[in-house]
């Protein structure tokens, strides 16, 4: 295996809890980590350009920092590297500034840490192993000084991981004690099982058998607590590293398969190269030789996604750019120093009434800045409020406009056609042409989310947000299958109602029943289309409940479906709707 991390190591972490009271860029942040966390991290892009613009808009560096380095995380992910690079590149141009870098108080500290370590990551997906070395000890040393244990438990772990794909055993062994320690202390099990996956690894290459089964065991132990798809990608890799090194390729394909099953594996792009380049091998080493000519076109088109010249001599630029800069840093700090030590020793008393002065001149400027910052985004609240408005005004005009200019002309027409003894035809296509009219005005009328989504999707979206917001209290499941049609087939008009009805249905069963579980399940067989939504809460008869299964009954009718409510002796409430 050329290197284990892949794009694993996406660190994104502790960039909004850094954010100080800023309750914009911290909802920002929350969007953009929960959207790459399910897969949708094109919209994470989108998201995080608003977060590069109102951080840059603060004049805060370590909140602009944060946000390049978030936006490199985003852009890799998409295998767009040029782009990550670029947001790397303005991250690094703030960190190793003078100015950054003049006594960093511990959000500085902890964002310079973890943009070195994603610049490491970087570098070791590109092949450039000598800087990612570089850049891990960069983070490793930084984060030394930082307060937060999780942070240093990461950051740590990640390095040495690094580090292992760079050959550098001995110090990588040294990082993942430090991520393990660090980990329990924190009662962190996913990253103390990371940490100890990384250290099996290292010490089954530095030739330490016992020491490799020791940290087997503790991942073991671990494991039944593990439920992050990342935390076990990590030490399902060790041990395809450790079997394939030992040339037992069977064991290596069923911790490979075991990866390319794992939920999300569709967005890391590197690992999937990763386990296709290996995997070719081993199926050839077993004599599985169609297995392992597929196995070598998949890795082969992801190469040619990835893999480019151009790529690899952009990041070679940056790493000789900012090396050379990190030198010339170096000097000028230790100059300062000295200067700074004379200047003590000669003016003590003066530099400390000259402090006091520049606090309370600081602490006022700040306090100005945090109310303008509050004035504008009240102002922007109001401006898109305003704005929200009289779209829907203007909307509501157009559509009379559409009714009264073209839907009732059309009517009028359709009258004098009967009344004025026009052939059927005529009269036939008139109605046809209003008919289009309110069928196009109605289509208008329809939820945005359905010119570009399938019911499928559109109700499988719904449910993992209200599961998400329902958790722990409630678990909230969806489930579906479609066979002799395509979910597109469904017209417009029905999907939306049994959208309806499915937001009606979950709506109750959580606000009214109690119910600890609740499970939406979607099927379209033969033309034939069957809605289940399944809860075990009380049914409670005469509460506004009632209203709900109405208005389902309703639209159920709209679409020709049949709704049937029946109440298990096991408990709990079935809606089942067939169309």
């Amino acid at each position: 295996m050329k290197h284990l991390l892949a794009s694993l190591l996406i660190l994104s972490f502790a960039l909004v809890a850094k954010a100080q009271g800023d309750d914009e860029l911290i909802h920002l942040f929350e969007v953009a980590d929960s959207l790459h966390s399910v897969g949708r991290t094109d919209s994470a892009v989108v998201v995080g350009e608003d977060i590069i613009a109102l951080a840059v808009k603060s004049e805060n560096p370590t909140y602009q920092v944060a946000a390049y380095s978030a936006q490199g995380v985003y852009l890799r992910s998409l295998g767009r590297i040029d782009e990550a690079l670029d947001a790397y590149c303005r991250g690094l141009e703030i960190v190793t500034s003078g100015k950054f870098r003049e006594n960093p108080d511990q959000d500085a500290i902890d964002e310079i840490a973890s943009l070195y370590i994603n610049l490491a990551v970087l570098n070791l997906d590109m092949q450039s192993k000598d800087d990612a070395a570089r850049n891990a000890e960069f983070a490793g040393k930084w984060v030394e000084r930082s307060d937060d244990i999780d942070l240093r438990s990461t950051i740590f772990g990640v390095a040495g991981s690094v580090l292992t794909g760079c050959g550098k055993l001995d110090v990588a062994m040294q990082y993942q004690d430090k991520a393990y320690s660090n980990a329990l202390k924190a009662d962190n099990k996913e990253a103390a099982f990371r940490a100890a996956a990384y250290a099996m690894l290292c010490a089954d290459r530095s030739g330490d058998k016992p020491a490799a089964q020791q940290w087997r065991d503790r991942c073991r132990q671990l494991m039944p607590e593990i439920t992050s798809p990342m935390a076990l990608l990590v030490y399902y890799q060790a041990e395809c590293s450790i079997s394939l090194k030992a040339g037992d390729h069977r064991n290596a394909i069923t911790f490979f398969d075991k990866i390319l099953n794992l939920d999300g594996i569709a967005n890391l792009p590197f690992v999937q190269f990763d386990c296709y380049n290996n995997l070719h091998r081993s199926y050839a080493a077993i004599g599985d030789y169609r297995k392992a000519y597929s196995s070598l076109l998949k890795g082969n088109e992801l190469r040619d996604t990835l893999w480019q010249q151009e790529k690899a001599e952009s990041l070679q630029e940056l790493t000789v750019k900012y090396e050379t800069k990190e030198t010339e840093l170096a000097l000028a700090q230790s100059e300062a120093r000295r200067a700074s030590t004379l200047m003590w020793l000669f003016a003590a008393l003066g530099l400390l009434l000259v402090a006091a002065i520049l606090f309370v001149a600081y602490a006022g400027r700040q306090r100005r800045r945090r109310l303008q910052n509050e004035m504008e985004f009240a102002r922007l609240r109001a401006d898109v409020s305003r704005q929200y408005v009289e779209g829907l005004e203007n909307e509501r005009r157009r559509m009379a406009s559409e009714l009264h200019d073209g839907v009732c002309n059309d009517l009028l027409a359709i009258k004098m056609s009967i009344g004025g003894g026009q052939s059927p035809a005529d009269a036939a296509a008139l109605i046809e042409t209003c008919r289009e009219s309110v069928r196009r005005i109605s289509h208008e009328l329809m939820p945005p989310e359905f010119a570009y989504a399938t019911l499928d999707e559109v109700i499988r979206f719904f449910v993992n947000g209200q599961a998400e917001a329902a958790k722990p209290k409630t678990a909230i499941t969806y489930a579906s299958s479609i066979t002799g049609s395509r979910w597109e087939d469904i017209p417009d008009t029905v999907s939306l109602e049994i959208y309806r009805i499915v937001q009606e249905a979950v709506s109750n069963a959580v606000k009214h029943s109690g119910a600890t579980t609740i499970a939406v399940q979607l099927t379209v067989a033969e033309g034939r289309l069957t809605l289940s939504v399944t809860d075990n809460g009380t049914f409670h008869q005469g509460s506004k409940r009632g209203v709900g299964l109405d208005s389902i009954r309703r639209r159920a009718a709209a679409i020709g479906g049949k709704v049937t409510i029946t109440h298990p002796d096991t408990g709990g409430t079935v809606v089942t709707l067939e169309n």
